[in-house]
């Protein structure tokens, strides 16, 4: 049944068993590696040391897909814009503490339209105002940010209206009047909106070099590169921008992480920049000034715990003291992460792009052990995604299901219940089309038309058939 094995590879030399030893980073070692193909090392790492069943995984889907497929692209707000008109809305779907307030306004002054933007914050009394900057934006080009949505419950009905309305009349409208709304996830948000708007959500990217990467993105060359103190003044941003990336990425923990989690966001990193700006205008670092107002003011002010107050100011030291602009100093024991001795802004995005895409927790200040708990609960987590895979495959086996799906009701899962029945309606027409296919090969059935106009379509672009099941 089974072919002969193939030959053992050779004995690995002492030295290179005893790294194998100390890098622990979920693969498959040994000749196993040689023998096992890129699923059967999934299977074998989940069988063997479950709570590297992630990594097994990323590493599957990046070896046979690509490694865009497992890393989060940098979306800007220059991208969203060319995505949107006159007609079609961009939605900030908003998480605790977040406000893209500002990068909004960095984005209208770089394109020379801050004298063109209207803004107001929604709440009691507000809708008639709103209305109001709307209708007289859509004459003047203007462009109208309604920033929390989700407090004017009772205006959104007229909202929804307003903008159906706007849609239906796009020859009334001034080609450069843009609507920008932004809102916590709520059941009376209009789902008409959300389904011709284009969405966003402001969550902070996962791991420290996608943290790096979005830090170095909203920062500008000009605030980067220009000033004063020069490699100091790189060195210092970098270190803050590493202090906060660490932070947000220790909560991953859980209780070993903080003893409660709170909710650091960008406009902390932001206000630390700003602070660092002002007070090394003149060229000199007040060390002890700036390490009292970024621990215990800019960001110590969310810690309420005394012990996290304390692990908060010994994580600020590592990254951002007079020792940090030190000569090859490191951020961690084993020298991955420090801050590069580079005089470009590109230089520091090259070198974030070479960090490893898993985080080891010395980085964080912790022990190896850290990491279990961690990885089993994400490991805990792609379980029940399977199991709710596998009740969908026995309720119906063709199309996914939308039960599991519906349990909770908020924006995100509406338009998934949407994507997944019009994905459902596709794949039912794709199954026909197959299945008739396959009888005309056979020679049972003479091959219709539509059948091989859409088959051949598909290998360009989809054809008018499939696109009515799922529009785009």
């Amino acid at each position: 049944m089974y072919g002969a094995d193939p030959p053992e590879p050779q004995q690995a030399t002492k030295k290179s068993q005893m790294e194998e030893k100390e890098v622990d980073d979920g693969k498959v070692k040994g000749h196993w590696d040689l023998r096992l193909t890129s699923f059967q090392k999934l299977m074998f790492i989940k069988a063997f040391q479950e709570e590297k069943t992630i990594f097994a995984t990323t590493e599957f889907v990046r070896s046979n897909l690509g490694q865009q497929f497992v890393e989060s692209p940098a979306v800007t707000l220059q991208s969203l814009y060319d995505d949107m008109n006159k007609i079609t809305p961009l939605v900030f779907v908003l998480s605790t503490g977040s406000d893209p307030m500002g990068a909004f306004l960095r984005f209208a002054r770089d394109r020379g339209c801050t004298d063109k933007i209207q803004s107001i914050s929604l709440g009691q009394g507000q809708g008639p105002v709103a209305e109001k900057l709307i209708l007289g934006a859509v004459k003047s080009g203007d462009w109208v940010f309604l920033q929390n949505c989700h407090l004017a419950a009772s205006w959104m009905l007229s909202m929804e209206t307003l903008v159906k309305d706007l849609g239906e009349k796009p020859d009334e409208i001034h080609e450069d009047y843009r609507l920008f709304l932004s809102s916590m996830p709520a059941k009376h948000f209009p789902v008409s909106v959300l389904q011709n708007a284009v969405k966003v959500t402001n969550e902070p990217p996962k791991g420290l070099r996608a943290n790096l990467r979005r830090a170095f993105t909203e920062i500008t060359t000009n605030f980067f590169e220009e000033n004063i103190l020069g490699l100091k003044w790189r060195k210092m941003i970098f270190g803050i921008c590493m202090f906060h990336a660490a932070i947000l990425e220790r909560k991953k923990f859980g209780p070993l992480g903080w003893n409660i989690k709170y909710e650091f966001n960008d406009s902390d990193r932001e206000c630390a920049l700003l602070n660092l700006q002002m007070f090394c205008n003149e060229g000199t670092i007040p060390w002890d000034t700036l390490t009292y107002i970024t621990g215990e003011i800019t960001f110590g002010g969310r810690v309420t715990d005394a012990l996290d107050q304390r692990c908060l100011r010994a994580i600020l030291k590592v990254f951002f003291y007079p020792e940090t602009l030190a000569e090859n100093y490191k951020y961690s024991p084993s020298g991955i992460y420090y801050a590069p001795d580079c005089d470009l802004h590109e230089g520091y995005k090259d070198y974030i792009e070479s960090l490893p895409m898993v985080d080891e927790p010395e980085i964080f200040g912790m022990h190896e052990n850290a990491n279990i708990a961690f990885q089993t609960q994400e490991t805990n987590l792609l379980d029940h995604v399977l199991d709710v895979h596998r009740d969908s495959l026995a309720q119906e086996p063709a199309s996914p299901t939308t039960n599991s799906v519906r349990a909770r009701e908020s924006i995100l899962e509406s338009l998934l219940c949407q994507e997944v029945a019009r994905f459902n309606k596709l794949l039912r027409v794709i199954k026909v089309v197959v299945c008739q296919l396959q009888k005309a090969i056979k020679g049972f059935v003479v091959e219709e038309r539509r059948t091989g106009k859409s088959l051949y379509a598909s290998s360009m672009h989809c054809s008018r058939g499939w696109a009515c099941c799922y529009p785009h």
